[in-house]
Order: C-alpha cells, then structure tokens, then sequence
C-alpha cells in the first residue's frame, strides 16, 4: 500500500482492509489503497468541516500561492505522475503526460481566476424605486465560500478531473472531501499529497476510497456536505443529485456523452477523418467527448469509409506505457464485454462490420472495430459507448444529420466538418448539445469556457471560473447613510 498522509485513505496509520489497484495493460498489481470504513469517511469529512473555519480566512494572496507551488510540483514530477497514470488506467503514456501538464495549468488557472471571483460590486441603489428610501442606500455584493465540497470522479481523467472539482473548492476557500473511483485512484492520491506539500494546511483536502455506495450515500446525506460535484455516468450521477438536493445539498454533474462528428459534401475529408480517428480511438475511446457516432452526408461516405479503414489498419494497439502505443486497454473486464455486446447487437439490427483489428491476449484490450449501421436501432447508436468502436450512420442531407443528432439523451459535445461557414453554423445553432466545434475533433474542451450538457449530460457548467462562482454563495450587503445634518 502507498503511503498516506493523516488525512488521505484513512491516514499512514490505517490498518483497515486494502483494495489492489490492477494495470489494464499487463493485470499486474499497481499498488494497493484502504477501504475506509463509515467511521473513518465520517471522521475525514469532520476534519474538513473544523478546517474550513480557518481556511477560510485565509487571505486570497496566500491560497494563490499555494496554487502557484502545486502547479510547479507537478510540473516537476510529471513524468512519473504520467508512468503513474499510464499504469493505473491504461493511457498511452505520450497522451497521459499531455494529461498531467494540463493539470498543472488548471491550477495555475485557479489561481489567476480568485482575483476575478473574488471581486465584490458596488451598487447605487437610487438606481430602483422600489423599495422607498433607496436614494439613502447602497449596497455591496460579494461572494463567499460554502464550506465542505464533495467531489467525485471516474477513471478517466483522474488528474484533470482532479484538479477542476478540487482546485476550483480550494480556490474560493472551501475545504474538500474527494472520492476517486476505486479502480483508479493512485494518481489522485499524489496529485493531492503534491497539493499538502504546497501548502494547503491539512485538512483541506481529503481523499476517501472504499466501497463507492457506502461512500456515496453518506456524502449525500452528512450534514456538512454543502455542495457535490460529480463526473461519471448519467444513472448515478442524477441518483446522487436527487437524494442532494432533497437535502438541500446543491449539486454539479458532469454526466454522459455520445458526440457525434458530421460529415458533410463539402468536408475537407483528410482531416475530418483523422479528427474522427482521434475522437474515436485515443485512449480506447474512454472519454465522455470521444467522438461516439459518425453521421457521413451520403456523396462522401464510400470514400469516407475506405479512409477510415486505411488509417484504423495502422494504428498501434499494445501496452499503454510503450511510446508507440496508439490504442490502450479498456479499464477492465466488464467494458470489453460491453464492446462485444455493443457489437453483436449492432449486427443483429442489420449493421455491417467494415473492419475489427487486432488486440493482445494478455490484459483488457478491444480491437479497433468500424460498423455501418443501417438504422437508429443500435444500443451503439443510443447508449454511451466507452471503448474503440466507431458506428457509421449515412444520411441525405443537414437536416437527418441534425435529427440524429438530436434523437440522442444525451447533449455533450458535436462537430461539424464543411467548407461553407453559413451552412456550419446554421447547423451548428439546430444542435441540442452544449458545445459545437467546427472542423475540428469533439474532443476539445477548453478549461476556462463552460463545459457541458443538455438532456442526460449534466446539471450545470464545469468551468475554472464557473465551477469556482458555483461553489461560493452570493451575499448583498446594504448600508443606509445617516441623516444629514
């Protein structure tokens, strides 16, 4: 088991049962971490409540420079953070280290957005007539903190992931309790010890693992909890949301995704299909903005699909930590038997398999697959798909691609690949999805613009800066001027 600080896991102390972390790639054992009991989630979650009564007055310049040293911290560690990652979840190794420098920026972003969230406003009140007496008036409106912030995250992006939910709490001067998925939590771990190193007083971040219901039901049923921010699937992140907010607990989710990539006639087709094979394909296609359905205007789809075969054929599917790596394993067992189910029953509904490659034997690997699907049947279609298996759906012209699109539940991201900006944009503007990128992969995310969903992708915006103004409470304060003499 790695070593724990006092407020990580149950602490360096803990003598409580262990959960093995698994490497996708090999099944050999990554490390192992506690599964906290009740008393000891209860206890972590009390240590962040004291904690934030003096946290949160810390001056804003002094929570800045913490951030400014996390950032560095990580910055110099990235490489075996990026091992770290690599092992634990399956990520070729040259994308985990782009992960774990991104996780660096975040930070710094967190930092240089507390002077903007942290900017009250002064407003005449003779400027409303209502109520009588306002030319007497003014008021002031600040933000404050809120107090213990759970967060909890999947496997997938664990140090961006991390740092959105964590920092953005830590920035405005909320203490954390965060709750990484069992599975994959070792690089979160060391993400947050990095963060204590900084400077972050003890307490104010606390990392639980364990058995996710237990876990999850007393993050919504404490007392002290005053806000959840959730990344993971749709199911149980509204679960969690609707017993939170029967509590009066507030709530952010960052649920599912199935993004479709459009195709038009007039697409400069080389890179619309090298955006579809990176949207599709990077890490197995475990992302919530992987590229998850390919909608191809009819003029262009032969030649679509015979270029799409030629540029899958190549691609290195191994280890996640050798350099060449193109194509990882799922995060376990249970995925690639998703991926096979997802497959026969597009088959079953009059789809074609076009191409399926290779994959090693040893570890939780799907080969590439390539399907055309003849209708909007397919659970490939309608579900979210979480691995590297590319459905194509040909259509006549904008307006069965923007139906498609729209028959989804879920809303996250789409792009659009044409010529003519007019016709983009319109289309772009019919689309029920929170993001829309034009001639580029639906992979993008921006980490200071609002990042997510309609329909079954979410509650609210993920942002440095709208995360951040989400976990504060707005306060008006009003002054009455004394008599003049």
């Amino acid at each position: 088991m790695i070593e724990m600080p006092d407020n990580i896991a149950g602490g360096r102390n803990s003598q409580i049962a262990t959960k093995d972390v698994i490497n996708p790639s090999t099944m050999e054992v990554v490390g192992s971490v506690p599964m906290m009991t009740l008393d000891e989630v209860r206890e972590s979650i009390d240590r962040a409540h004291e904690t934030f009564q003096t946290y949160s007055r810390l001056p804003s310049s002094k929570r800045r420079s913490f951030f400014k040293k996390a950032a560095e911290l990580i910055d110099m560690d990235l490489e075996r953070l990026a091992q770290l990652m690599s092992a634990e979840i399956g990520r070729p190794i040259k994308s985990a280290r782009g992960e774990v420098k991104r996780a660096g920026f975040i930070l710094e972003s967190c930092a240089n957005e507390i002077e903007n969230i942290s900017k009250g406003s002064f407003v005449p009140l003779d400027i409303y007539e209502y109520p009588g007496g306002n030319d007497n008036r003014f008021a002031i409106t600040v933000r404050e903190p809120m107090g213990v912030i759970a967060s909890i995250t999947p496997f997938n992006f664990p140090a961006v992931s991390f740092t959105h939910k964590v920092g953005a709490a830590l920035a405005v001067g909320n203490t954390v309790v965060h709750k990484p998925t069992i599975s994959a939590p070792l690089t979160q771990i060391e993400i947050a010890k990095l963060m204590l190193r900084s400077g972050f007083p003890e307490g104010t971040i606390n990392v639980l693992t364990g058995n996710s219901s237990m876990i999850g039901k007393e993050l919504t049923e404490n007392g002290k909890i005053r806000l959840i921010s959730f990344t993971g699937s749709s199911n149980v992140g509204l679960e969690i949301a609707s017993k939170a907010m029967l509590r009066g607990i507030r709530a952010i989710m960052e649920l599912g995704g199935s993004d479709a990539e459009i195709i038009l006639d007039d697409a400069d087709l080389e890179k619309a299909v090298d955006s579809a094979v990176f949207g599709r394909y990077d890490y197995a296609g475990q992302f919530c903005n992987s590229t998850k359905r390919l909608i191809v205007n009819r003029k262009v789809a032969d030649k679509v699909e015979s270029m799409l075969m030629e540029r899958i054929k190549k691609l290195k599917v191994g280890n996640a930590k050798e350099e060449a790596t193109d194509v990882g394993p799922l995060i376990n067992r249970d995925s690639v038997a998703k991926m096979h189910d997802f497959v026969q029953d597009s088959i079953s509904k009059g789809g074609r398999l076009l191409f399926q490659g290779e994959a090693p034997k040893t570890g939780t690997f799907f080969p590439p697959t390539l399907i055309q699907t003849v209708n909007d049947d397919p659970k490939i279609l309608t579900d979210e798909v979480f691995g590297p298996v590319l459905p194509i759906r040909v259509v006549n012209d904008d307006a069965e691609a923007m139906k498609i699109v729209n028959s989804s539940r879920y809303g996250l991201n789409a792009s659009i690949y044409s010529s003519d900006f007019s016709r983009a944009y319109r289309l772009a503007r019919s689309l029920e999805v929170g993001t829309v990128v034009i001639n580029d992969t639906t992979r993008l995310r921006w980490d200071n613009l609002p990042f997510g969903g309609p329909k079954l992708s979410g509650i609210g915006r993920e942002s440095v800066h709208d995360t951040m103004t989400e976990m504060t409470e707005a306060k008006v304060i009003s002054y009455t001027l004394g008599r003049k003499n």
